[in-house]
């Protein structure tokens, strides 16, 4: 059974914006980054991440570039031209491969 996990204005946007979160990070054998999503509906999960992402890389312009990638295929595609900070949130779209012909299960 599908359960959205969160509610629509009358002309069908998310009431909730929906939020991916990173952080990029001088470790002591290269960079980190990290790239996490909150869970919406914390009551139904385990933990209040949806996921997190922890990426070992060697510089700085390949962690944006991953960052940028991961936004890309995850509904972030207008920010992939800027420039971004080391810590952030941008916030997505919720089901961007979703085509709106059927319910997703």
């Amino acid at each position: 059974m599908y359960t959205p996990l969160f509610t629509k204005t009358d002309r069908g946007a998310p009431i909730a914006d929906h939020l991916v979160f990173y952080k990029i990070m001088s470790v002591a054998d290269g960079i980190r980054l990290r790239i996490w999503e909150s869970a919406t509906a914390l009551e139904d999960t385990p933990s209040p991440y949806l996921y997190i992402l922890n990426l070992r890389v060697r510089s700085m312009a390949e962690a944006k570039q991953r960052l940028k990638a991961h936004l890309a295929l995850n509904g972030g595609t207008l920010v992939t031209g800027q420039d971004l900070p080391p810590k952030g949130k941008i916030k997505i779209m919720p089901h961007s491969t979703w085509d709106g012909c059927e319910d997703p299960e």
